[in-house]
């Protein structure tokens, strides 16, 4: 599916959540819902759960909170089973890891909706990106 912004065609990124707090599976949604190009799939908060719907719903990004030591082991399971899958650890403080098969963790700051829908918007597209230290 392709949507159109400010005259520009971008692919539809589909968006699958996992086990996030009320807030920020909230704001997140709110980040999705309306903007061209994004798609929230579904929510699911047990693990197993999040992995199979990954798959069978054709997830381009999953977003699932981090963990106090950094990125939960479900982004491992994630890119290990789909490797073209995008997973973004969000916190409640406006900070989010993000993580691919190539493992490489680059840290995001977004303080808004819009912020935050780019910030998704830009784990998908992250393999075109000139100068991407996670690419050598």
């Amino acid at each position: 599916m392709i949507a159109s912004q400010g005259g520009i065609e971008l692919p539809t990124i589909r968006v699958l959540l996992g086990s996030l707090p009320d807030n920020v599976r909230h704001t997140i949604s709110q980040a999705i819902s309306g903007r061209p190009g994004l798609e929230l799939i579904g929510v699911f908060t047990r693990p197993v759960e999040l992995l199979a719907a990954a798959g069978e719903l054709r997830a381009d990004v999953v977003v699932v909170a981090a963990e106090a030591g950094g990125l939960p082991g479900i982004a491992t399971h994630l890119v290990d089973q789909f490797p073209d899958i995008r997973v973004l650890a969000v916190t409640g403080g406006g900070t989010a890891l993000s993580f691919r098969l190539e493992p490489c963790l680059r840290e995001v700051r977004c303080t808004t909706t819009g912020e935050l829908a780019e910030v998704i918007r830009g784990v998908e597209s992250d393999d075109n990106a000139e100068g991407d230290p996670c690419r050598s």
